[in-house]
């Protein structure tokens, strides 16, 4: 068969070939189907050999009538195995859609997540039904997500934390921030309140101990004008800043010099933290 792209194809050309030969075979057994003269005495049968010659021109009819709807039924299963595959194939990820302001069971087909969705052809009330059902245990809480946009118009969600402001701007009853960062303050908190949203936050930051993602929450706070008590002092007690990059011995808390780490002790700090000698008597 010839194998030009405006041609039909092998499956097309194989099913015609089949119908062909199914009616070729078919031809000569429906002869009985055209209008005869009637003659005398033909409707009487001789010695019974009409009913059996009749018997077998209907098995041949279905036969060849049978091998048709096979022949098509082949042809159909396998172009839709064969789309099937091409689907499978070609499924990628082609977009990814962010939406941060979005609320935990009350998702809504308006804007924001109408318009972000549409825009990539996606099924919106599905996506609003799904989403409402991964956060129904949230309801009323910031849950941000990722959707990732797959080429045939399908998606999935991501779910991930509510943003740090939001969770500081909560904690201290604020619905924004400040807009004078360091002079207007909107409200309080105390470290261990700072300690529990770093705790919330840390799946999505880049770093893997409380104590450096404290830090990172402690300067979103500042950026939105709320203080944290305690949070000097604190800090005099945590991991010490390295004096630069060299210095650090990785990420985590296990990595760090003692006494904080498992690590060894910086240079000097034996030194430093040694006793004086008393003076001898004279």
């Amino acid at each position: 068969f010839g194998s030009s792209a405006c041609g039909p194809s092998k499956s097309t050309m194989l099913w015609l070939v089949l119908a062909l030969v199914a009616l070729g075979y078919a031809t000569p057994q429906l002869n009985f189907l055209v209008a005869k003269p009637a003659l005398r005495g033909a409707g009487i049968p001789l010695h019974g050999t009409s009913s059996s010659r009749e018997s077998t021109r209907g098995t041949d009819v279905n036969f060849a009538f049978g091998g048709m709807a096979l022949a098509t039924l082949g042809v159909v299963a396998t172009r839709r195995q064969q789309r099937l595959g091409t689907a499978v194939r070609a499924l990628t990820e082609v977009a990814q859609v962010k939406l941060s302001k979005i609320i935990g069971g009350k998702a809504t087909p308006a804007p924001p997540v109408g318009p972000a969705i549409g825009a990539f052809g996606l099924n919106i009330a599905f996506f609003v039904k799904e989403y409402n059902a991964l956060t129904a245990d949230k309801v009323g809480e910031a849950c941000p997500c990722i959707v990732h946009v797959m080429s045939d118009k399908s998606f999935k969600i991501e779910l991930k934390t509510p943003l740090t402001a939001t969770l500081l701007h909560k904690a201290v009853g604020a619905s924004k921030g400040s807009g004078k960062a360091g002079t207007d303050i909107i409200g309080t908190i105390t470290v261990e309140k700072l300690e529990e949203i770093a705790k919330i936050k840390l799946a999505d930051l880049n770093c893997d101990d409380i104590s450096r993602a404290m830090k990172i929450v402690h300067g979103t706070a500042v950026a939105s004008g709320i203080k944290v008590e305690g949070y000097e002092e604190w800090l005099a007690t945590a991991v010490p800043k390295p004096k630069s990059i060299m210095d650090r011995y990785g990420p985590g808390v296990a990595n760090l010099p003692a006494p904080w780490g498992e690590g060894p002790p910086l240079e000097g700090a034996d030194e430093a933290e040694a006793p004086e000698p008393e003076p001898a008597e004279a």
